[in-house]
C-alpha cells in the first residue's frame, strides 16, 4: 500500500508541475489573441498570468492524485472474485 501511495504522490506531483504551466499557455495564448489585452489595459490580463497557476495548482494535484491512486487500485484489485469472496467468508475460521 505504500507503494501505491508514493506512486499517487508523484503522480500528483507531476500534476502540480503541468497544471499550472498549461494555465500559463493558455492565458499567454489568451492575451496573444484577445483584442482587448494590450496597449491601455489596466493590467487585468497580465494578472492571469500570476492567478491562473496559483488557481489550477492544488486541483491539478487532486486530479492527478486522485487518477494514480484508481488506477493503482484497480490494478490490485483480486482477479478472481469468487475466492476473494469465500476467503472473506472464510475469515477468523479455523480449518
Amino acid at each position: 500500500m505504500g507503494r501505491l501511495l508514493l506512486g499517487a504522490v508523484r503522480s500528483g506531483l507531476w500534476g502540480l508541475l503541468l497544471g499550472p504551466l498549461i494555465a500559463v499557455l493558455l492565458v499567454i495564448a489568451a492575451m496573444i489573441f484577445d483584442p482587448k489585452c494590450g496597449v491601455g489595459d489596466s493590467g487585468g490580463c497580465a494578472m492571469g498570468l500570476v492567478t491562473a497557476p496559483l488557481a489550477t495548482a492544488l486541483p491539478s494535484f487532486g486530479l492527478f492524485f486522485a487518477i494514480a491512486l484508481a488506477r493503482g487500485l484497480w490494478r490490485q484489485r483480486p482477479r478472481d472474485l469468487r475466492a476473494s469472496i469465500e476467503r472473506l467468508r472464510n475469515w477468523g475460521r479455523d480449518d
